[in-house]
């Protein structure tokens, strides 16, 4: 009887232990929280859809088991189970149920659905996964727990390629060079404040927030008026959706924005300086190509010889083995 516990006692440990095939590997995220995870993961669950991008562009696609409702790209996430509408709505219980090594959300997730989910054992990275200054530590975690550092590497260098092509030419750019840049996120007149992703979006791409003075790291509501009296020199808005949208519906956005009452003296306006941009290039792997969007719109001068499209085509290319499809800007 004592050798058949001992021997199940072995059994069970074996169970319990990783795998000798993975190591354990640290990882801090945007949170400041450190956590042991598996390397190489077997399993994952991302309820970002710029994390599974990621994933996706460092051969890590396969291993994704439970997604969040906008992860539709690449197309063959789509047959993968929803575990969620969002970081911000995750299935719990489901999540329990497919009990993956890791599980990659971003700071939508509250605090006491982390609890929960770590409370079952499972190691939860939080992050902002749009925002320029977080793109690359992004692309290092996530090769790290996937055992893809060299292809996190490669990624890293192509991004980090471009943005250094921004950062030198925008760097002699004095305050008054820079425009004033009216950013809404995703409905009308929710603007961006520095500290947020999209504030430091138009830092990074040589502008200035119109918000600049609001509260950092918020998202304020604002009125015609307001705009009226900051007079921005661009106006860019982002659109969400989980499909694709045409180049007649931008078009139809941008008609909106220009002739919204109470705008049509805005210097954005008269100059048709209005752009849309859409959810898919404005974090993850494909954020550098929001961001070189962005500094050519800023700077048309000193981005005339960036093709921002064929950059696109490129990324797809090389590390997702995409054509590039469907319209990402208007105009």
């Amino acid at each position: 009887m004592l050798m058949a516990s001992l021997l199940l006692s072995l059994i069970g440990g074996a169970e319990a232990a990783v795998p000798s095939s993975q190591e354990m590997v640290t990882i801090v995220d945007y949170t400041g929280k450190t956590m042991e995870v598996p390397s190489p993961v077997e399993t994952v669950i991302s309820l970002s859809s710029h994390a599974s991008e990621i994933l996706c562009a460092l051969e890590g696609g396969d291993k994704i088991i439970g997604r969040g409702a906008s992860s539709t790209f690449p197309p063959y996430l789509e047959d993968v189970p929803v575990v969620g509408e969002s970081s911000y709505t995750p299935n719990i219980e489901l999540i329990l149920e497919l009990d993956p090594d890791v599980m990659v959300a971003d700071t939508m997730l509250s605090d006491d659905g982390r609890e929960k989910i770590e409370s079952a054992g499972i190691p939860v990275i939080v992050d902002r996964f749009s925002d320029p200054d977080r793109t690359i530590a992004n692309i290092r975690n996530l090769g790290l727990i996937l055992g893809k550092e060299e292809r996190a590497e490669e990624l890293a260098d192509f991004i980090e390629s471009y943005h250094s092509i921004i950062e030198e030419r925008i760097s002699y750019l004095e305050e008054e060079d820079k425009p004033v840049v009216l950013c809404e996120w995703g409905s009308p007149w929710k603007v961006a404040t520095p500290g947020t992703s999209y504030g430091n979006k138009i830092m990074a791409a040589g502008g200035t927030s119109i918000a600049a003075d609001e509260t950092p790291g918020k998202y304020v509501v604002v009125s015609s008026e307001w705009v009226a009296e900051r007079n921005p020199d661009i106006i860019v808005f982002q659109v969400f959706g989980k499909v694709p949208p045409t180049a007649e519906e931008l078009e139809q956005t941008r008609d909106e924005i220009l002739s919204r009452p109470g705008l049509s003296e805005v210097k954005a306006v008269k100059d048709e300086r209005v752009y849309i941009i859409t959810s898919g290039i404005v974090g993850g792997a494909p954020s550098v190509i929001g961001d070189l969007y962005l500094a050519k719109w800023f700077h048309p001068d000193l981005f005339e010889d960036v093709e921002p499209e064929s950059v696109h085509g490129e990324l797809l290319q090389k590390f997702l083995g995409l054509e590039l499809d469907g319209v990402y800007v208007y105009p």
